[in-house]
């Protein structure tokens, strides 16, 4: 499921890797796949200095957002890598690499874009996701992330005006199966709401169909049929 994180960089923080970003020294985004013909963009090598600071930056806050400790059950994140986007540039549809080489390997279960600069900044630069039948395209607000399944079709739209720039990485989780983190959100937002009381009428009735939810969809993965 597709989860926006809002204000995942404190306004110190997005400042700070803000403030770096002039020190990047970006390549050709082929680095690590020369042989794309749809990848276009430009990339910092893991071993840029600016680039380590701000993925510092990036993994501390994302290790500490409440939401995503729920969403992603993280067991382990790939270094994050900052990117940017200039006009004209952009990132065909394509799904992320199952493993990534490092040591041990890493799964990539979910993966995460932090947003560095305004989306006022830069026209086009849409992350877009497909849903079936139906395309969601998202330009979040600096310092704001999202998390999404790596299992899903995306890109990056052409960049027409201005410069886009984000942090990307990956995250294995310790429940690989979606379906049961699915679960496992839901028996956190239950018990958040029952902890609370169910003060209200319709937090009763959001603890109700999540009870539901979680039974039906249990059994349905117990069932001997």
């Amino acid at each position: 499921m597709i989860r926006v994180l809002p204000n995942v960089l404190s306004a110190a923080e997005l400042q700070a890797a803000r403030d770096l970003i002039p020190q990047v020294r970006f390549g050709d985004g082929r680095m690590t796949n020369p042989d794309s013909t749809i990848k276009q963009n430009l990339q910092a090598p893991q071993d840029d200095p600016a680039n380590q600071r701000i993925a510092l930056i990036a993994r501390d806050a994302l290790m500490r957002f409440p939401e995503l400790r729920v969403f992603a059950q993280p067991r382990t994140m790939a270094r994050t890598t900052v990117v940017r986007y200039e006009p004209g540039m952009n990132y065909g549809w394509h799904v992320d690499e199952a493993l990534f080489p490092s040591t041990p390997p890493i799964r990539s279960d979910l993966s995460c874009t932090v947003f560095l600069n305004d989306p006022s900044e830069y026209d086009g630069g849409e992350l877009t996701i497909q849903l079936g039948a139906q395309e969601l395209s998202y330009k979040l607000d600096a310092g704001s992330a999202i998390l999404y399944p790596s299992t899903t079709i995306h890109r990056v739209t052409p960049v027409t005006r201005g410069v886009r720039i984000a942090a990307i990485t990956w995250l294995q989780s310790w429940v690989a199966d979606s379906s049961q983190r699915e679960l496992l959100i839901q028996l956190e937002e239950a018990r958040a709401l029952a902890a609370s009381g169910g003060a209200t009428q319709a937090e009763r009735q959001r603890l109700q169909v999540l009870l539901e939810s979680l039974r039906t969809n249990l059994f349905r993965m117990w069932a001997d049929t």
